[in-house]
């Protein structure tokens, strides 16, 4: 794969590991709620071509919500989404993930349906169907992001770590928080918390810088490989439909 490519891939698909986890509010960490509704926008270049984050929360009632992660660039497209319920503030249980990815000769679709009263997961990757067992708790590749963003809320800040039901493997996801900077942005400077996420077969690292004021909301992710460092920066935000037009 040409270096282009894996750039364009790693953005697409790095940002999404982390970008949804934290949610936009206008209150200070301690006085927020989950949002019924939000949507942010993020940028990054590669060689001069520019690639578009879109992340967005619609709520379909009965505290259903579904999570959409849409990453666009001229030569590839990744659409991401989770259908989730929540039966209190804290807690959320996935109903259904879907993945297309399109472009860079790397067409992919996955569909994953969660049978909870028999505690599986339907995984469907190109169209080849299979069962998995799942633990109680299993997040999907999205849903995990706000079940994280809730526990930074609740003010949770060690043993982040989420049982994931990922590419017909269950995973775990671990996060650290590793200290406090300030930010300049294209809605001006903010105060963030800096968390890690690490993985145990790989050398991949992802750093991501969330507001605490503003619910945890992502400000920046960076992603490091092969001595490569993949950005994603904020540019839009938008929660119960009221944009955030500046943090000052």
């Amino acid at each position: 794969m040409t270096r282009l490519k894996r750039m364009t891939l790693a953005l697409l698909t790095g940002a999404t590991l982390v970008s949804s986890c934290w949610l936009p509010q206008t209150f200070a960490a301690d006085d927020v709620t989950a949002p019924n509704q939000f949507r942010n926008i993020y940028k990054s270049s590669v060689y001069g071509m520019t690639v578009t984050v879109t992340h967005e929360l619609i709520p379909l009632g009965d505290k259903r919500h579904k999570l959409r992660f849409f990453a666009d660039s001229l030569v590839a497209s990744i659409d991401e989404t989770s259908t989730f319920s929540s039966s209190d503030d804290k807690n959320l249980q996935p109903e259904l993930y879907t993945y297309d990815r399109n472009g860079l000769g790397r067409d992919r679709t996955a569909r994953i349906t969660f049978d909870w009263d028999n505690q599986k997961v339907i995984n469907d990757i190109n169209n080849n169907p299979w069962k998995m067992k799942i633990p109680l708790g299993t997040q999907d590749k999205v849903s995990f992001q706000v079940q994280l963003q809730r526990d930074l809320i609740a003010g949770k800040t060690e043993n982040l770590a989420y049982t994931i039901a990922d590419g017909g493997k269950i995973k775990e996801y671990q996060f650290a928080i590793i200290g406090n900077e300030r930010l300049k942005t294209p809605l001006g400077q903010v105060d963030t918390v800096k968390i890690k996420r690490t993985r145990k077969d790989s050398d991949r690292v992802t750093y991501a810088w969330m507001a605490p004021k503003f619910g945890y909301l992502l400000v920046r992710m960076q992603q490091e490989e092969d001595g490569d460092v993949y950005t994603i920066n904020i540019n839009e935000a938008e929660v119960d439909n009221k944009k955030i037009s500046s943090f000052n």
